[in-house]
């Protein structure tokens, strides 16, 4: 090559331009692929938008006096999502770094300004709001609607990330995975809480689980008794029956801050009863599975009754088939007398004293209470144990008709003579067995009432002939 072509292609190759910037094109910033610890700004991190805990901190101020004092002793755990240029606390803290915020914007001191936080890369919207559900757990300090708000909301946000329905059982498994172990029944009463019980509206502050425990079965007998007689769907039942006395109970609550699963479900019970036009006397009997006819069950088929335990975390003794010449269900003091002897039944079994339920064919009523068991300390035993105790005893002996203690009659032996031993102090009726027997939100009392008024039903019923003492089944351990 020439002298000339070579001076030709040097000019040449200095009138190329500059290259173009695509800086532009690439984030701001690459966040880290591994957890490590990194310093932010109170502004640059945010309360995670879905934490499950709706309920405000009523620690709030102390919390924040607290750091005030000692700075922050924990530091945040943040993620970013893919992104975003804002931050999000990971798991926990949203009550804290709004104290922080609060503390800055009131002293503007840096040490609430500049945060050493540990960063970790993002993984999920399901692995973090399993992790706030975790740390609110952890602290124990969410309700148990948010509990089951959060837990619902988990199950759609992975079943939108895997493509897929999950089971109850799949559910569980993936929550397992994830560190959060919930058996698959409570994720079936927080399912069934988000989907019907939101209409209680501000009452769900103060719902339970055992509230939910209570509340469910109650509602699904209901449910199959007005399919039996009405063919009602349960989406009418709920429109018609359920969801009216839901409105109303979030009116009280308004007006009084009050809630009781014991009125919902008889208002419930109520409601239905009217819709059906029936007693609901007679609807809140068929209901109870230990309160049914033997003979007859909601289907019409044979049935054994049972003590109902349901929702009391006590195992029903287990009892024998009714013998023959049992009381069956019919008009008059026999049918009255078979009502009454089941809701003895459903007392002792409901407050866990089964056990000491025996028949007795000599006495008035065919049955009777046999002594507590001794304790190692006689106040270990339950106060309402005892009340209900010398309740039924007294009943077992004093409740009959004076007709079937009339001579000639197979029960005719004098009920004083019948009446066990009591301690001197036994059934003092104070204050505090009053306010255990009129207090609603106990389960328990509230049969031991309903006891009373079939006992006072049997006392003045007519008299039918040749009445039966057997009318009672025999306990025995499991």
């Amino acid at each position: 090559m020439s002298i000339e072509q070579r001076r030709r292609l040097v000019a040449e190759s200095l009138q190329v331009g500059n290259l173009g910037n695509n800086a532009r094109d690439l984030p701001a910033q690459a966040d880290p692929t591994h957890d490590c610890q990194i310093e932010l700004s109170v502004e640059d991190i945010r309360p995670y938008e879905h934490n499950p805990r709706r309920a405000s901190n009523a620690k709030f101020n102390e919390i924040k006096t607290s750091i005030l004092a000692s700075g922050l002793r924990n530091p945040f755990t943040v993620t970013r999502r893919p992104g975003e240029s804002h931050f999000v606390v990971e798991a926990g803290g949203n009550t804290r770094l709004l104290a922080i915020r609060q503390l800055w914007a009131e002293t503007r001191e840096p040490r609430f300004h500049k945060l050493g936080v540990l960063f970790r890369p993002w993984r999920s919207e399901s692995h973090v709001l399993t992790a706030h559900l975790i740390e609110n757990e952890q602290r124990g300090d969410m309700s148990f609607w948010d509990k089951a708000s959060g837990v619902v909301a988990l199950k759609a946000r992975m079943e939108a990330e895997k493509g897929i329905t999950l089971s109850l059982r799949q559910l569980e498994e993936e929550m397992k995975a994830l560190g959060l172990a919930i058996n698959t029944a409570t994720l079936a009463h927080y399912l069934f809480a988000t989907e019907r019980l939101g209409i209680l509206g501000e009452a769900i502050a103060d719902l339970s689980g055992l509230d939910v425990k209570t509340l469910q079965p109650r509602l699904n007998a209901m449910k199959r008794y007005a399919q039996a007689r009405a063919s009602l769907s349960e989406d009418e039942l709920y429109t018609t029956v359920f969801e009216p006395v839901f409105r109303q109970t979030a009116d009280e609550y308004r007006r009084t801050s009050t809630f009781s699963i014991t009125a919902v479900c008889r208002a419930c019970e109520a409601s239905l009863a009217e819709v059906l036009g029936e007693p609901v006397a007679e609807l809140r009997m068929a209901l109870e599975p230990a309160a049914r006819s033997p003979q007859v069950s909601l289907g019409g088929s044979p049935a054994e009754p049972t003590v109902s335990t349901a929702n009391t975390g006590m195992t029903a003794p287990r009892h024998r088939t009714w013998a023959e010449g049992a009381i069956p269900a019919k008009i008059g003091s026999a049918a009255v007398h078979s009502r009454v002897i089941e809701q003895v039944r459903v007392c002792a079994g409901l407050i866990g004293i089964g056990d000491c339920l025996r028949a007795d064919e000599a006495a008035p009523l065919g049955y009777r209470m046999d002594a507590l068991p001794i304790l190692p300390h006689r106040d270990s035993l339950d106060p309402s144990q005892q009340w209900a105790w010398q309740l039924l005893t007294l009943v077992s002996a004093a409740a009959a008709p004076p007709e079937s203690l009339s001579d000639g009659d197979p029960c005719a032996a004098d009920s004083t003579s019948r009446m066990p031993d009591l301690p001197v102090d036994a059934f003092q009726f104070d204050a505090a067995f009053f306010g255990w027997l009129v207090d609603a939100n106990d389960r328990t009392a509230s049969a031991c009432w309903d006891l009373l008024g079939l006992v006072r039903e049997l006392r003045t019923s007519d008299s039918t002939p040749g009445l039966p003492c057997s009318g009672i089944a025999v306990t025995e351990d499991t």
